[in-house]
């Protein structure tokens, strides 16, 4: 049986709930951005799962969360998923320069592949130099 510390209000059902829903998501995001900033090849199918579980578990709490927003530990927890989320932002947004860095590379690539500058003026500036 868990005690709580004399004069601290009950928790809400909601706010037990929410906890591990949120401490679980949190860790899920955590455990995405560490494989990005690793340079680790991510689990993107089982990220994704695990991160919409989580949303799905958080979502359904909403409703009754709306009283318990006085709550530290919710407003911990929740301060905790927001910075989780802001770094997960940032690492995903690296991960998709990246990724157009390199499609643009390789479509640039099949681009000059492709003609064999009968059309292109390139000819013509080696001339003019």
């Amino acid at each position: 049986m868990i005690r709580r510390p004399p004069g601290r209000a009950p928790e809400s059902p909601a706010v037990v709930l929410a906890l591990p829903a949120i401490e679980r998501l949190t860790h899920a995001i955590a455990a995405e951005t560490e494989d990005l900033a690793a340079g680790r090849p991510a689990a993107c199918e089982l990220h994704s799962q695990r991160k919409a579980q989580g949303l799905f578990e958080l979502n359904r709490l909403i409703p009754a969360l709306q009283e318990a927003t006085g709550d530290e530990r919710l407003r911990a927890a929740l301060a905790e998923f927001n910075a989780a989320l802001e770094a997960n932002k940032r690492a995903l947004g690296v991960q998709l320069k990246a990724a157009t860095a390199v499609a643009e590379i390789i479509a640039r690539a099949i681009r000059d592949g492709q003609s064999d500058g009968t059309y292109t003026d390139r000819t013509w500036r080696g001339f003019e130099e």
